[in-house]
């Protein structure tokens, strides 16, 4: 099943925010979501955020649903913790 999602593009200066249409699957575009975000952890303010607040949900119960090994593994991907 394929879905459009519309999502935001955050940033403090206005003139860099946008709307943007993701498609795919509910998991690929969750997993996008959360790389995306992940890419912009050290840029003051800037997030991806979805339009739909029922999406928004559905993607916090999804990530709540990953083991906690996925989920470290998708933070730091193939870095190395001390």
């Amino acid at each position: 099943m394929k879905l459009k999602i519309e999502i935001k593009y955050k940033n403090p200066t206005p003139k860099y925010c946008k709307d943007l249409i993701w498609e795919g699957t509910e998991e690929e575009i969750f997993k996008r979501f959360y790389e995306e975000n992940n890419t912009l952890r050290y840029c003051n303010g800037s997030h991806y955020q979805f339009k739909d607040n029922q999406i928004d949900l559905r993607y916090r119960e999804w990530l709540k649903s990953l083991s906690r090994e996925t989920r470290f593994k998708m933070y730091y991907g193939n870095g190395v913790v001390d």
